[in-house]
């Protein structure tokens, strides 16, 4: 089977790995103090797209890779952001309320971002094709689906899903290591010709996002470790389903280099902040989402 057969399936689990950690509880709590969610949803949701389309119009190589860039800033976060957000001393369940928000809102969010983005970028010209009934249908199937039958499992079975978390996501990742590594085989020769080029431009990207995610909570006053959960979040983003929109959906290999090359940088940035925070950082004060 090729990469483009494994994707849906292996996206599937991972966002049904983010389903069984989550209680319809959870929800309501976040509701009672959602000052912190809110910060990082409207970082991620809107901040993110609008300095992802800053730096595609001063990109000036092909529009395929411009386009990409918009494609990875309209997704939610990450599954990795999760285990990261708890190593770093982050607000866990925060985190997890986070990417689990932005990836049902996914649905929605995400043909939205790149109609607008296919207007700016391209002139409202279709040199690229972007199928938006396949778009949302694709992405709830293989996001809103999952976390939904993820949550019914938790509500029916909450000691076996319990138990098994921790092997569901421990598998999970491994899914997201395998999809990113066969996505980068696959378009070795693409990401080795354009890999300084757009690397610059993810790098870029990612640092932005981790610090304005960071400094933005800190100037609303949400607590070290949210703060610390909202850069992750911002900057550890769903590479799996860019992947899958870029190729399943849209049809188009290159639209995913952008990504591919994301999620080479983004960890490392990631473990970067971490050391950043345990050496220089006190994430003590209580968490909340007040």
């Amino acid at each position: 089977m090729t990469i483009q057969q494994l994707l849906p399936m292996g996206l599937a689990f991972i966002m049904l790995a983010v389903g069984i950690g989550l209680r319809v509880d959870d929800f309501k709590q976040i509701a009672r103090h959602p000052k912190s969610l809110l910060v990082g949803l409207g970082n991620q949701i809107v901040l993110l797209p609008l300095i992802g389309l800053a730096l595609a119009l001063f990109y000036t190589g092909p529009k395929e890779f411009a386009f990409g860039i918009m494609i990875l800033a309209a997704c939610p976060g990450g599954i990795t952001s999760n285990l990261l957000s708890v190593l770093a001393g982050g607000n866990g369940a925060l985190s997890v309320s986070m990417t689990a928000v932005t990836s049902l809102a996914s649905i929605i969010t995400v043909p939205i971002i790149l109609g607008l983005s296919q207007m700016v970028l391209l002139d409202g010209r279709s040199e690229i094709y972007m199928p938006v009934n396949q778009v949302v249908a694709g992405i709830f199937l293989i996001t809103g689906l999952p976390i939904s039958i993820g949550m019914f499992l938790n509500a029916k079975y909450p000691s076996f899903c319990q138990k098994a978390q921790p092997k569901v996501r421990a598998l999970a990742t491994m899914i997201f290591v395998l999809i990113v590594a066969g996505a980068f085989i696959a378009n070795k020769d693409n990401i080795a010709q354009h890999f300084f080029d757009i690397g610059l431009f993810m790098v870029l990207l990612n640092i932005i996002t981790m610090t304005l995610g960071f400094y933005s909570a800190r100037i609303c006053s949400s607590p070290p470790a949210d703060s610390i959960t909202i850069s992750l979040e911002c900057g550890l983003q769903n590479v799996a389903l860019a992947i899958f929109i870029a190729i399943n959906v849209m049809g188009d290999s290159k639209l995913m280099v952008p990504a591919i090359i994301y999620a080479l940088t983004m960890n490392i940035s990631a473990a970067a902040l971490i050391w950043f925070i345990r050496r220089t950082i006190s994430t003590t004060a209580t968490s909340t989402c007040k």
